[in-house]
């Protein structure tokens, strides 16, 4: 296989990489922003409501301006980083229900080969 070959193979998968890990960035950013910005309201005494409301106006203008810095559609930007905080969401909590059916088994398989032979 030439070199060329394998930048052809290699440069999607690359590009789609970098793009979820850029994404994850701007949204920890973001998360970072949203927090801060939700304490400053609790510590002012606001209720849920307006520290709910504050965060997720300091989280998407977080991405906004990271994406206005770097030169990009901050809409998009602020679609694509919180599809990615999605996505790494949603595969959390698929592993963790897999890992609860696997220790599930694990313990039934424990629990019936130390226990008694039925008689039939």
């Amino acid at each position: 296989m030439t070199l060329a070959a394998l930048r052809t193979q290699v440069a999607p998968r690359a590009k789609r990489a970098q793009e979820v890990f850029l994404g994850l960035l701007f949204a920890t950013a973001g998360l970072i922003v949203a927090r801060t910005v939700a304490g400053i309201a609790a510590d002012n005494g606001l209720g849920l409501g307006w520290q709910l409301g504050l965060g997720a106006a300091g989280y998407a203008l977080a991405i906004g301006l990271l994406a206005n810095l770097g030169n990009a559609d901050p809409l998009t930007t602020l679609a694509e980083a919180t599809g990615c905080l999605a996505a790494l969401a949603y595969g959390l909590v698929r592993t963790a229900a897999a890992l609860l059916v696997l220790l599930g088994v694990l313990f039934a398989a424990v629990a019936g080969a130390s226990g008694h032979a039925v008689a039939t």
